[in-house]
C-alpha cells in the first residue's frame, strides 16, 4: 500500500518531469489547490486546475531541472518542497521555489497548499 509520503514523492517526479497527466493524477478529482505567490492568492478546484496551474508556470521554460527537494510527514501533511531552475526566452533564467503542505486521501492529494517564492531571475545554469 501506497504511503503518503510515496504520493508527495510521485507528484515531485511528475513535476520534474513536467508531465502533467502524471501531475493531474496526483490529485483527487475534486482537489483544492490553493497557492500563495508574491503577487496574490490563487484558489484551483480540481485536478484539471491544478494540472493547468503547473503548466503555466513549467511549459514556457525552455530548459528546466529540478535542482532540490524533499517529501516529509508533518503530523497528518505532507510537506513537498522543491526548487527549480528554468530559463524563460523572454527573462532568461528565473529559479523558484515551492512548499506545499497536503492532505492525502485514497492515495491522492484532497487539498494542498502551496508558497511560492515567484520567478526569481538568477545566473545561467552550471
Amino acid at each position: 500500500m501506497e504511503s503518503p509520503c510515496d504520493v508527495g514523492e510521485r507528484l515531485l517526479a511528475a513535476i520534474g518531469a513536467r508531465d502533467r497527466a502524471a501531475i493531474e493524477r496526483c490529485f483527487a478529482e475534486d482537489a483544492r489547490f490553493d497557492v500563495l505567490t508574491p503577487h496574490r492568492l490563487r484558489e484551483h478546484r480540481g485536478a484539471a486546475q491544478v494540472a493547468e496551474r503547473y503548466a503555466f508556470w513549467l511549459d514556457r521554460l525552455e530548459q528546466f531541472e529540478i535542482v532540490g527537494g524533499d517529501v516529509d510527514q508533518v503530523a497528518d501533511r505532507v510537506r513537498v518542497r522543491y526548487r527549480f531552475r528554468g530559463r524563460d526566452p523572454e527573462k532568461g533564467w528565473q529559479l523558484n521555489e515551492h512548499t506545499a503542505y497536503a492532505a492525502i486521501e485514497e492515495g491522492r492529494i484532497a487539498s494542498a497548499t502551496v508558497t511560492c517564492s515567484g520567478f526569481r531571475p538568477t545566473g545561467a545554469a552550471s
